[in-house]
């Protein structure tokens, strides 16, 4: 029977195996081995390195195991230190220190991490090809998981071949995804049950013909059951055969007594080798197990000898690996709770001897600790603490066990108070606000140097929140308490300018930013010079000063772009200030730039907080420059972001960037519903309000209802300009033709020199002059807008200048120009995918062909009562009275009007009595 225990060869697999052979030839880029367990997935693997090595490619091999999947980066550490120890002194040592470096006093970033191991393995692959095989993926940690999905995404090189090995209904979707793209460089080897006759090369010949069929449906081909059911006997076999219930699980149950028997069968010296190894997994050289099984060394390896003879495991060097992830789980299993308990104890100890990795002390302390054990909590802590930019999840695990097991001692305040900040920052990165903020209230109270860094992130968490007030007195009361270092007073000063701006107060936000920037070093902290900068010209912005928002926000930029993934993570939602003084600003490729860095940090990091915030930026710039659809997807998924975390502050400012796009693509109705929501729910900080009536006005002027939100209370400058166009057109609408030119002016006066806001500034006022029958100075006015939005970048805007233009054309009785309007029209909105738009303007389009050709015969006598009508409306009379004067009902006076007004082709009562009072 002991042949059987040793590794078969892969037997019924020859088209897989030359499949292999031909995507290592060929290059391509990922082999995908998926199936059941113990269908010979980890064997295939084997084969392909073996295979790879032979052609000469350098081979990094790294596994996951189900019991450390707690432990970040474990899979990739496995293959680079195989890597270093194959090769010493190359570059897969600075990436192990770097996987490694989760303790160290740098926080771990992982977009930087991401990025590096994609250089090396492209330096790798340079010449001959390196294959990267990564077994068992599905027991993956987080972190590891992330960097293969990133390394999916953005392939390193044509060189490398990544090779998988993954149960088929755990499929990580990353992966997933590039098999489904069909590409042909991706091969996919969905592994099956053997057929009849490969299973039987897999048993002893001694065994008779009846049992070997009787095995192999029992088994149902899986490779590993077949092995592991030869030692079963004859009446479980037939029990398992029979079909029943449940006999999945007792085949599994069969299995894992299988192979407790195999471990049964060793030597006690063996068997408490084995269950050492299992505890120590991926630590399991001799001398650890010498350590953890409390056995000398030569009675260590005696027994790892043993463990070898018997099948369970092979020795790689001086490492002792099980032979599958179930014999693992056997020999831990069976090790007893108790005895698991101080085998994990013993490892730590190990670990803390040889200054070993921190993530697997803490994995192992993690296993062992004790409430009142400072050791083991300041080891969990620090973890944790070290964790919180790297893997998230995992801090917030080891930071709630650190706190469970410090004890309540009145010098270990200070470090209690660090936990839980650093456990409310995990739980807000998270998207668990209202936690975050219950945990940074337990922290404020105690001395400034803890609670300095946790009233700064609980402004953040209240800004999401929309509790401004609320903010600003966290901020306000802990900037007067004494005794915070300069890095730590500049970080309140910028979270008080951060709310001061929101609740538009310019003056107070320059302030604060000023005096930020007065007590750190630019070249030092180039991030937070990077925000006090972006803060000011925002302020600067909403003060109308553009020279020096310009400036401010150009230096914002240089001082982000010199910053370090590492220093700009933590910071990384300032990144959206930046960017939206860029799209105000008419700088669209920087902000681009900066939008695009800061989402892939904020995903890398897993800083959901700081998603919606850059998601909003990002949808504002693509609605800017026409890209409808890209913009309404990107502020949906700010939406779904802010819903997620709990941030009804962000929702709204998502819902009002998606308003316009929403109108323009979907039209009136689903616009006006949101609008809706968005009056129902509005923002809490004033500046987002004033941007939040601005969208709804216009939604509600296209489905011709009553504007419906309230005016803010407080304004700022950057909003004038689109305040005062959306009042002009409203008042034109309602016939106030005097309103809409004043405030046309006035908004054509506070535009300045940016061409957005100039082109949405002269579009008012060629249409209030429309208004006044001043039709060659609405067409002067729309063509300087159409001009002005072209120059921004405004695809849609400039449509609908070009419609109102050709309009004005039809009026004039221009049909060549209106024609030629109306195709400018049509251009920019099948550009920018603004299908109501083009709707709309196909239906004007044949109202104005049917108009045309009829213009100069248009009916221009009035009747008897017509002419009452119009005399008593040229006087000022509303509709109301004239039905009082005439004795009609308000209907039929409304009737009159609107034929009056088609026949004098006028569309107000300032131009109906202009036209009366024309000889």
């Amino acid at each position: 029977m002991a042949e059987a225990r040793v590794w078969p060869e892969l037997v019924g697999r020859a088209g897989e195996m030359s499949r292999i052979e031909a995507a290592i030839a060929d290059g391509n880029r990922l082999v995908l081995i998926d199936g059941e367990p113990g269908v010979g997935k980890t064997r295939l693997l084997e084969y392909l390195v073996d295979h790879a090595q032979a052609a000469g490619r350098t081979v990094l091999a790294g596994g996951a195991t189900e019991f450390e999947r707690l432990v970040p980066f474990g899979m990739y550490v496995d293959a680079f230190t195989r890597l270093s120890d194959a090769a010493p002194g190359t570059l897969a040592e600075a990436a192990l220190r770097t996987l490694l470096s989760a303790g160290e006093a740098d926080q771990l970033d992982r977009y930087h991490t991401y990025r590096g191991i994609r250089a090396l393995l492209a330096h790798v692959a340079d010449g001959h090809g390196a294959v990267l095989a990564l077994d068992d993926l599905h027991w993956a940690d987080a972190p590891s998981l992330e960097l293969t999905e990133f390394l999916l995404r953005r392939p390193p090189a044509a060189g490398l071949l990544l090779a998988i090995a993954c149960r088929s209904s755990m499929i990580p979707p990353a992966v997933y995804d590039a098999v489904a793209r069909q590409d042909p460089r991706v091969i996919r080897l969905s592994l099956g049950p053997l057929d009849e006759d490969a299973a039987a090369a897999l048993v002893p010949p001694g065994v008779d013909a009846g049992r070997r069929r009787l095995m192999y449906r029992v088994s149902g081909g899986n490779p590993l059951f077949l092995r592991a059911l030869l030692d079963a006997g004859d009446t479980t076999l037939a029990e398992l055969a029979d079909g029943r219930p449940g006999a999945t699980l007792a085949l599994e149950q069969t299995l894992l007594a299988v192979l407790r028997r195999e471990l049964d069968r060793l030597s006690p010296v063996a068997r408490r080798a084995a269950h050492a190894a299992a505890v120590a997994g991926e630590l399991a050289s001799l001398v650890v197990i010498s350590h953890v099984a409390e056995l000398d060394a030569p009675a260590a390896a005696s027994a790892v000898d043993e463990l070898c003879r018997q099948g369970l495991g092979t020795l790689a060097g001086a490492r002792f690996a099980f032979r599958h992830p179930l014999v693992r789980a056997a020999a831990y299993d069976t090790s007893g709770a108790g005895w698991r308990v101080a085998a994990h104890a013993r490892v730590a100890d190990y670990l803390r001897r040889t200054d070993g990795s921190l993530a697997l002390l803490a994995h192992h302390t993690e296993r062992c600790a004790e409430p009142g054990d400072e050791r083991a909590a300041r080891t969990l802590g620090d973890a944790g603490i070290a964790y919180l930019n790297s893997a998230p999840a995992t801090a917030v695990r080891l930071l709630r066990e650190a706190l469970r097991v410090l004890p309540e001692r009145d010098d270990l305040v200070p470090y209690r108070g660090q936990l839980l900040t650093g456990l409310a920052r995990g739980t807000g990165v998270m998207g668990s606000l209202a936690e975050s903020r219950r945990l940074l209230h337990e922290v404020i109270h105690l001395p400034h140097e803890v609670a300095s860094v946790a009233v700064a992130f609980s402004s953040v968490v209240s800004r999401m929140l929309g509790r401004l007030d609320e903010a600003r007195a966290l901020v306000s009361a802990q900037i007067r308490r004494a005794g915070q270092d300069r890095r730590v007073r500049a970080q309140l000063l910028l979270e008080l300018a951060a709310v001061a701006m929101l609740r538009a107060d310019p003056e107070g936000a320059r302030l604060h930013a000023r005096e930020a920037l007065g007590l750190v070093s630019w070249a030092a902290d180039p991030e937070l010079g990077a925000a006090a900068y972006a803060i000011q010209a925002l302020a600067c912005l909403q003060d109308g000063d553009l020279a020096a928002a310009r400036a401010h926000s150009k230096r914002a930029g240089w001082l982000m772009d010199s910053a370090s993934d590492t220093t700009l993570v933590p910071h990384v939602e300032l990144v959206a200030p930046l960017s939206w003084s860029e799209i105000c600003l008419q700088r669209p490729t920087a902000a681009e730039r900066h939008l695009a860095r800061g989402i892939d940090l904020a995903t890398m990091s897993g800083r959901s907080y700081a998603m919606p915030y850059l998601l909003i930026s990002q949808a504002q710039l693509k609605a800017r420059a026409g890209r409808l659809t890209e913009a309404i997807e990107i502020a949906e998924h700010a939406a779904a972001a802010s819903e997620y975390i709990r941030s009804s502050e962000t929702l709204a400012m998502a819902r009002c960037v998606m308003l316009l796009p929403v109108l323009w693509r979907d039209g009136v109705q689903p616009a006006m519903a949101l609008a809706d929501r968005l009056a129902a729910d509005r923002p809490g900080s004033a500046w987002w309000q004033a941007m939040a009536y601005v969208a709804v006005a216009q939604v509600r002027l296209a489905g011709r209802a009553e504007p419906g939100y309230p005016l803010p209370s407080v304004l700022t400058r950057d909003t004038d300009v689109e305040r005062l166009a959306v009042q002009s057109i409203r008042a034109g609408a309602d016939g106030d033709v005097g309103a809409a030119l004043a405030r046309s002016a006035a908004a054509v006066e506070a535009a300045g020199d940016l061409p957005y806001q100039l082109g949405i500034a002269y579009d008012a006022r060629a249409r209030a002059l429309s208004g006044r029958d001043d039709l060659a100075g609405a067409v002067a006015a729309a063509q300087i807008a159409t001009e002005r939005f072209a120059e921004s970048g405004a695809v849609v805007e400039r449509g609908l200048a070009h419609q109102f233009l050709a309009t004005v054309h039809s009026r004039m009785g221009d049909v060549a120009s209106c024609h030629d309007e109306i195709g400018r029209a049509k251009a920019a909105y099948k550009e920018s995918g603004a299908d109501w738009l083009a709707g709309q303007l196909a239906r004007v389009e044949r109202r104005l062909a049917a108009r045309g050709p009829r213009q100069a015969a248009r009916e221009t006598t009035l009747t008897a009562r017509e002419r009452q009508v119009a005399e008593l409306v040229s006087q000022g009379l509303t509709n109301r009275e004239v039905a009082e004067r005439l004795q009609v009902s308000q209907k039929t006076v409304e009737t009159h009007v609107a034929r009056i007004f088609s026949k004098y082709d006028v569309r107000s009562r300032v131009a109906l009595a202009r036209r009366l009072a024309s000889p």
